[in-house]
């Protein structure tokens, strides 16, 4: 691999077995354009499944096989940790605490996946002791570039839905990236949208669901997460050393 790095973040894949293959078509059709730009790694940040039914992992695990590039997995409000685990037993970076936070070290970029879900809700928590994990991690390497993955923004998007069921006290999550300027993005789904925020000093970019996109409501009387015809996808992060990172929308 030379200097140039790109990741390939693929959100929101909600795979379902009751959609006649079209959530696993839209991943695969992901797959392909990542594996023609030559992604050196994919990383799908929450909400594999659509329903926690083991099946649906069972779906996505056959749909993964023929990953492009090294893949790791995170979970989203959609999906069950011990689920994950039991399914993909292959992958042994998955801790067997009861978080699924871990950092990937093997690239010229770090980075740092963090579970912050809580089982049966919709929206996210930071704990106490997952804001000192990613502290501590984070601090264990301050020379190298850092990404922060999680699923849920941890900025305000002003959407009357999603910022009630985004991350909560989020201010946590802020206070310890501030702590690391080699944090040098910070990267998120859950919205089904693209957007932009700061955490910090990092910016900090929404994916896209590659199943569909929800419209934006901010103000009262506007319809709540309709779905619309925007375009699913997945975003593509590169780094350079002389360029540093920019970040690309991925229409399929």
């Amino acid at each position: 691999m030379s200097g140039k790095f790109l990741l390939a973040q693929i959100s929101d894949t909600h795979v379902r077995v009751d959609d006649d293959g079209a959530s696993v078509r839209q991943l695969q059709k992901a797959f392909a354009q990542a594996r023609d730009y030559k992604a050196d790694l994919v990383l799908l940040t929450g909400d594999l499944v659509n329903d926690e039914r083991d099946e649906e992992y069972a779906a996505l695990a056959e749909a993964i096989a023929d990953s492009p590039a090294p893949l790791f997995l995170m979970p989203g409000n959609h999906d069950d940790r011990a689920r994950i685990r039991a399914r993909f037993p292959g992958h042994g970076y998955l801790p067997s605490g009861r978080f699924l936070s871990y950092a990937i070290e093997q690239f010229p970029i770090r980075v740092v996946v963090v579970d912050q879900i809580v089982p049966g809700e919709t929206f996210g928590v930071l704990t106490e002791g997952q804001a000192d994990w990613l502290d501590r991690t984070l601090a264990a390497d301050r020379a190298k570039l850092t990404i922060v993955a999680l699923h849920h923004p941890p900025f305000p998007t002003h959407d009357l839905l999603f910022d009630q069921i985004g991350l909560h006290d989020s201010d946590l999550f802020q206070f310890v990236i501030s702590k690391h300027p080699q944090v040098a993005r910070v990267i998120c789904g859950h919205h089904h949208r693209v957007a932009f925020g700061q955490v910090a000093h990092a910016p900090a970019i929404v994916a896209p669901s590659t199943s569909w996109a929800y419209g934006l409501a901010v103000h009262p009387g506007q319809p709540i997460a309709p779905r619309t015809g925007e375009q699913p996808g997945w975003m593509l992060h590169i780094w350079t050393p002389q360029g540093g990172f920019a970040s690309h929308f991925m229409g399929l």
